[in-house]
């Protein structure tokens, strides 16, 4: 069970597809450490579900292998419906391959026990667009629906979630609420299909939707790219696919504030106060041309640049670490 959306993001004059969930799996358990948001082997799509854990992962594991050994699929100059014929069509013959080893039991029911949002950008209409794919029992196999294709709306948002707990629902009912409370709203999304999906994630009285938000975003370069998220405040430990890091070890991402849902942008330091050949080493060059104006951070500084540092930074920590620990030792053997 979960709660998914997908959304066309309007913000800065510009429009990126946003596709986020929780990270609870249920079944007679609970694990919020789940990962129900996945990249696919090209960069220009996303899929996520909601549904039954069992049925849903043996389906995309299929997927991503098959895409990975489809040299055609894999490739960006393939169109995005190609993938979703490919989806739909991998999908039912997979189902159609499932035998019940349970007398009496509906197989129906058991096929159709997940759905799957789908989107990404499309080149060859230069637009985002967005699907969800579901089993049908009338021809025994997965049929899709785009969600993208009325041109009436000024804004796109959607939710996926279990309809038998009414998730779904509770959902759009938020973020109607939102619309109607917010003067200041106007046709343009941001982060309002975000915070319905934060809000409940955090609601303790739904025990289906849990766990740290899985966040990524589509552009129109043909590109995607996965968040981070601090959980669950801002005071909280990084958390990345559901899963919980410390600040030593979290992924090398970018992370969302979860209280204001903004961007915790200023992950390198904007000044040092010490440059060294002690402290940095090989890196010193490097950090002078980083930090040129008494170890303020110049003004443009690369994404390239920005992932050196962070490594250099946390080399750096952790070599700090181990000194203050070898002198902590040292001291208390002469204690002795």
């Amino acid at each position: 069970m979960t709660l998914c959306t997908a959304y066309i993001r309007q913000a800065n004059e510009t429009e990126e597809l946003v596709f986020a969930t929780d990270s609870c799996l249920t079944g007679g358990e609970k694990w919020k450490q789940g990962i129900k948001l996945f990249e696919l082997p090209r960069k220009d799509c996303l899929l996520c579900f909601a549904g039954t854990t069992n049925r849903a992962y043996p389906l995309v594991l299929n997927l991503t292998s098959s895409i990975h050994l489809d040299k055609f699929l894999e490739s960006p100059s393939s169109k995005l419906e190609d993938v979703l014929l490919y989806i739909s069509e991998l999908f039912s013959d997979l189902l159609k391959r499932i035998i019940s080893e349970i007398a009496g039991e509906n197989i129906h029911e058991l096929r159709s026990g997940v759905k799957f949002l789908f989107g990404g950008w499309d080149w060859t209409k230069g637009s985002f667009r967005v699907w969800k794919l579901y089993y049908s029992e009338e021809i025994e196999g997965f049929l899709f629906d785009e969600l993208t294709n009325d041109d009436t709306k000024t804004k796109f948002y959607t939710f996926l979630g279990d309809p038998e707990e009414e998730i779904e629902t509770e959902a759009k009912e938020r973020i109607k609420k939102i619309f109607l409370d917010d003067d200041t709203f106007d046709s343009k999304l941001d982060m309002e299909p975000l915070k319905v999906l934060r809000d409940m994630s955090l609601d303790k009285s739904i025990r289906t939707v849990d766990g740290s938000l899985q966040i990524a975003k589509i552009y129109k370069s043909n590109r995607s790219e996965f968040f981070g998220i601090y959980w669950e405040s801002s005071k909280g430990k990084p958390c990345f696919q559901g899963r919980e890091y410390n600040e030593i070890n979290k992924p090398l991402v970018r992370y969302f504030n979860p209280d204001t849902l903004e961007l915790l942008e200023l992950d390198i330091p904007e000044n040092l106060s010490i440059i060294s050949e002690e402290i940095y080493g090989a890196d010193t060059d490097f950090i002078f041309e980083c930090y040129p104006d008494f170890g303020r951070l110049k003004n443009v500084i690369s994404e390239k640049e920005k992932h050196k540092l962070k490594l250099i930074f946390k080399e750096v920590a952790y070599r700090q670490f181990l000194e203050s620990q070898n002198n902590i030792e040292t001291i208390y053997y002469l204690k002795e």
